[in-house]
């Protein structure tokens, strides 16, 4: 009772998570991954690791949008450097390939940078890495 409501209301609905502009292009580049079939012509195996690597990346990277729970970023290494073995495992084109590559370790270097945190957790805060 010490702060006013809506300052109360605003940390409520919108305190503990952060909008990093890494994890932003992280989010970004999972999306563009499910899209591959329309932009890259991508089918078959490598099509469907794109969009199953895209989905997962885009679901790590808004979970790590909470500050608590900001080391789940490192998920995005994983996948980014599964993205870099896939054109390798499956048949894909040149270009399908470079993107693929790209793309993965766009994630991996996306993926080191904490960020800014703004919240605190008491002795929970050097545990947010």
């Amino acid at each position: 009772f010490a702060r006013p409501p809506r300052e109360v209301l605003r940390d409520f609905f919108g305190g503990g998570i952060g909008l990093p502009w890494n994890l932003l292009l992280c989010i970004a580049i999972g999306t563009w991954l499910m899209f591959t079939r329309l932009t890259l012509g991508a089918s078959g195996a490598m099509a469907d690791a794109d969009h199953l690597i895209g989905a997962l990346v885009v679901t790590a990277t808004v979970s790590a949008l909470a500050n608590v729970g900001r080391a789940l970023r490192f998920v995005n290494v994983l996948l980014g450097i599964a993205l870099v073995v896939a054109p390798f495992v499956f048949e894909a084109s040149t270009t399908q390939s470079l993107a693929g590559i790209v793309a993965g370790l766009a994630l991996v270097a996306l993926s080191l940078p904490r960020g800014k945190v703004r919240s605190h957790y008491g002795g929970w805060d050097r545990m947010i890495v």
